[in-house]
Order: C-alpha cells, then sequence, then structure tokens
C-alpha cells in the first residue's frame, strides 16, 4: 500500500526497485540543510541559466560567480538553480561547480538545481554539484561527453578525468557514481540486478533479470522518470498551473516563493513568507561577461597593436596611446573578472613596461634592460590573455590536454589568429597610410633645416671627431643631445649623468655613429 501512494506522489510506478528516494528520506535530508526562520520573512535565491541556445561558457561564470557573491551577503535560506541548458565549455562548469559547492560546504547556503527542461552536458556537471536536484515532469539530463572545438570526441585521457570529475561530484551529495560516469562514457554497461547497479564489462554478460540502464555504444541521458527511479533526482513535479510573476516583478527581481513550482512541494510550501530575489545581471556583470568572450579579448589585442604602432610613429602622446591604454587596461579587467589573472602577472606587466621605458628614456640606446621589459612585459600579456593557463595541463605519453588545457588552446588559436591579422593590418598602415598622415600632419617641419641651427644629418665613423676632441653643449644632453665640436653639430649621449648646456665635454669612447662624452672638470 505504501509503495503505490509513493508511486502516486511520484506520478508514476518506478521501474528499478527501491532505488527511488522515498519522501520520508527527502524530507529528512531537507529538514537537515535548508535552515529557515518559522516566523519569517524568508529570502529564496534564484539563478537563472536557460533556453535551449544557452551555451555555458566564461561569460556564464562571471553571471553565477557575481550572483553567489551577492548572495553572500543577504544569506538566503537557499538558493534556487533553474536550468535549461544544452551544455557549454567544460572548463566554465568546472569552476562554477566549484563556487556553487562552496557556497554550500562553506558558506551554509545549500543550492537545489530545478531541471526546467535539459541539463545536458555542462549542465549536469552543475546539476550534480547541487545538494538536491528537482526535475519538472519533461527534464532531461546526461550526454557529458566531452568534445573539441572541431566537434571530434576527445582523447581517453580528457574522458577519464572529465568521468572522474562527475563521478567525485555525485558521490560528494551521495549519488551514485556509476550513473555519472555513464553520462560521459558512452561504453560503460550498467544494469540493475538485484536493487542495485552494477557495471558490466561486455553485453553479454546481462541477464534476463537484470534491468538494463544503459548498453555499449550508447551515452547515457536520463529522462525525468528514470532520474527518480535511479536516485539522481530527490523531487520530481507535475505541471501544475501557478499565478503568473509580473512583469514588474521579473524587472525588480523579486516576487513570491509562492509563484514556483518548487514551493507546491510540502517542504518548501510550509517555509512562511518565503520571497523570491533573483538575481538580476547588472551593466557590471553583462560588460564583465561580454570581455570574457574570446571575440572580444582578441579584439581588445588587436586594437592593442594598432594603437603601440600608431604611437610609436606620431609625436607626443596623443589618441592612439589613449586608446592603446584603453585595451590594455581592460585586458587586465577581463582577466581578473574570470579569475585567470592574479598579480603576478600584472606584477609582470608593469615591470617590463617600466624597463622598456627606461631603456627608451634614461639609458642610452637599447640593450639588456629593453630585451629584458619585452620578454616580461610579454609574458603578462599573453598569461593575461590566456586563461587557463595556470590548469593548464598535457600528457606527453598520450599527447591529450586538461578541460582547462582545451579552453586554453582555443584563445590560443584566437590569440594567434589575432596576432597575424594585426602583423597584417600594420603592414597596410606602414606602406599606405602613415605616410600620408605624416603628409598632411599639422605637426610635420615644412622648412628647411639648417645645419646653423643645429640640426645634422648621420656622419660615419670615421667623419666623428677623434677620442679626446673637447666640445661644448648646445642642448641639455638627457641623456642625449647636441654639441658643437670645431663648428660642427654632433648627436651625443653623455657616460651617464645629466649635462647642461653650455658645459664642456670630451669624447671618451665612440660606438658606431655614436659618440658618448663626458664633462670635463
Amino acid at each position: 500500500m505504501f509503495r503505490f501512494l509513493l508511486c502516486l506522489f511520484l506520478g508514476f510506478f518506478p521501474l528499478f526497485g527501491e532505488l527511488a528516494l522515498s519522501p520520508e528520506v527527502v524530507n529528512q535530508a531537507l529538514e537537515k540543510h535548508i535552515k529557515y526562520d518559522p516566523d519569517g520573512p524568508n529570502t529564496i535565491g534564484h539563478i537563472y541559466i536557460g533556453g535551449h541556445q544557452t551555451q555555458i561558457s566564461q561569460g556564464t561564470f562571471v553571471y553565477v560567480k557575481n550572483a553567489l557573491e551577492m548572495y553572500k551577503e543577504i544569506k538566503p535560506a537557499f538558493i534556487i538553480l533553474e536550468l535549461d541548458t544544452p551544455g557549454g565549455q567544460v572548463f566554465a562548469a568546472q569552476k562554477i561547480s566549484d563556487e556553487l559547492k562552496d557556497l554550500d560546504t562553506q558558506y551554509g547556503i545549500p543550492i537545489v538545481a530545478f531541471i526546467d527542461n535539459w541539463a545536458i552536458s555542462a549542465g549536469a556537471m552543475m546539476a550534480y554539484s547541487s545538494r538536491y536536484i528537482a526535475i519538472a515532469k519533461d527534464a532531461s539530463m546526461g550526454a557529458a561527453a566531452p568534445v573539441l572545438q572541431t566537434g571530434q570526441a576527445t582523447s581517453e585521457k580528457v574522458n577519464s578525468a572529465i568521468r572522474a570529475d562527475f563521478a567525485n561530484r555525485a558521490a560528494f551529495y551521495d549519488r551514485n557514481p556509476l550513473i555519472a560516469e555513464a553520462m560521459v562514457d558512452a561504453d560503460m554497461i550498467l544494469v540493475v540486478r538485484d536493487g542495485e547497479i552494477v557495471k558490466l564489462r561486455k553485453d553479454d554478460e546481462i541477464k534476463s533479470s537484470d534491468e538494463v540502464i544503459t548498453t555499449e555504444g550508447k551515452l547515457l541521458t536520463l529522462d525525468a522518470k528514470k532520474l527518480v527511479d535511479l536516485g539522481v533526482a530527490d523531487i520530481h513535479f507535475e505541471p501544475e498551473k501557478l499565478v503568473p510573476i509580473t512583469t514588474e516583478e521579473k524587472k525588480v527581481g523579486e516576487w513570491p516563493a509562492s509563484k514556483e513550482l518548487l514551493f507546491t512541494h510540502p517542504f518548501f510550501k510550509k517555509i512562511p513568507n518565503a520571497k523570491i530575489v533573483a538575481y538580476k545581471m547588472d551593466w557590471k556583470t553583462r560588460f564583465f561577461s561580454i570581455l570574457g568572450s574570446p571575440v572580444v579579448a582578441s579584439i581588445l589585442f588587436f586594437g592593442l597593436m594598432i594603437s603601440i604602432y600608431m604611437e610609436l610613429n606620431t609625436p607626443g602622446f596623443g589618441v592612439a596611446g589613449a586608446f592603446g591604454l584603453i585595451c590594455l587596461f581592460l585586458i587586465v579587467l577581463s582577466s581578473f573578472a574570470l579569475q585567470a589573472a592574479g598579480w603576478l602577472e600584472v606584477i609582470f606587466l608593469v615591470v617590463g613596461i617600466g624597463l622598456i621605458l627606461v631603456e627608451l628614456f634614461v639609458i642610452p640606446g637599447f640593450g639588456i634592460i629593453g630585451i629584458a621589459g619585452i620578454i616580461l612585459a610579454g609574458i603578462g600579456l599573453f598569461a593575461l590573455l590566456l586563461p587557463g593557463v595556470k590548469e593548464f595541463n598535457f600528457d606527453f605519453d598520450t599527447r591529450t590536454l586538461n578541460a582547462a588545457g582545451e579552453y586554453f588552446l582555443q584563445r590560443l588559436i584566437w590569440l594567434a589568429g589575432t596576432l597575424v591579422v594585426g602583423v597584417v593590418a600594420i603592414a597596410i598602415l606602414a606602406r599606405f597610410i602613415v605616410p600620408k598622415l605624416r603628409l598632411f600632419s599639422p605637426l610635420v617641419l615644412r622648412g628647411e633645416q639648417e645645419a646653423a641651427e643645429g640640426y645634422v644629418a648621420g656622419f660615419k665613423k670615421e667623419e666623428l671627431p677623434s677620442l679626446g676632441a673637447v666640445g661644448e653643449v648646445i642642448s641639455p644632453l638627457r641623456t642625449a643631445g647636441k654639441v658643437i665640436i670645431e663648428g660642427e653639430f654632433y648627436d651625443a649621449v653623455s657616460s651617464g649623468s645629466f649635462i647642461e648646456k653650455g658645459i664642456k665635454v670630451k669624447i671618451i669612447a665612440i660606438e658606431g655613429s655614436k659618440m658618448i662624452v663626458e664633462e670635463m672638470e
């Protein structure tokens, strides 16, 4: 009789014996982990990852991360994670899943995943990372085998890592890890035998009395009935007419919890004065989500390349330099938003730029310090542009990458393509655009540059004065400037110190066509 009543509650007869969780067990678990004020009011969080076309990406991670930061402040009784997604980036899903589990275990705010329709691939990972899973009648979950950007299947090494990840996340909340593995591995054979889930090696090991879950060659995807019957989902809901959420309530992000299907369940229904406070994506979150796109990151890198070139070919500091700084700032900002960068990358970048500036404006010539600056700045910039580099792992034996490595490779391809396009664009600018800009620039000198006024052309080494020759500084040496020796004007560089105009100097070295002088005592 009890079993019959349980079947009526679930809305269907279970296929796999006693694997489904009873309402009593579910209620005991809910009572244990979801704490609310019996006098009210009670705040309930709500995060929506939905729409059949919604792919989980780094932008999704920014959205969820900011939502969880808000809920850490307002401390709701629990959070509804509404899922309706076909999947997306495994690396992003792993980061989101870690954040969900951390909120539950470290902050005492449990997550209730509500699968409205789809929790496929990366969506299944997030569902498994929630303490409770509730499903609608037409929900489905599974098909989590990772694929490359080309659509090809990944190597066994990657599959093995993802299988283990799924199994661990399932087991963490006392769900059967074999079912989670079968969602990733199409070669697994699972049956229910004597009330337990058993993994087989071959199809011919299946007995007539076994209830088959999945056979070899079929990636496991479970519908609503099987999700409950196999103990994956905790609660199942039949369609029910609810008071609709108004447009104004959606705009504000707050509405009575009774308008949610989840709150037709006896446990949730008894929470007094329950109010949904949904996370609304504000302009900052939307902005950071856009910055997280590899397309936008590539555009910023392209803009930075062009800006540097234009700034080096125009006098003073102008629009190109300002635009380049903006691009660089946005690159740093996006990396921090994705938690892809630390202060080490920024320090490398800043120190590298500082060394380049020192080499250009303080130390004569361009040598080791300038080269070191370029290397450090390059390392810092590329680390900021390549999220996943810290978690990157390559197995040389199998020649395979982990999920972070796959994402790193994707961003690297975008970056390399942008670099090629940028070089081509700079070549076009150098050949056709920059010469015309110089021609029409009001800053370009139009008159003659007379030697009597201090203008000099380059000299060959044999045309320079001899070592020890004495002259006078006619423009301050900081450290480069001009001197006059025996009535001729020359470019010169001080040996290190600043030398004022009018000071007597002598030549102490000649390097190529460059004269190095020092102040006479």
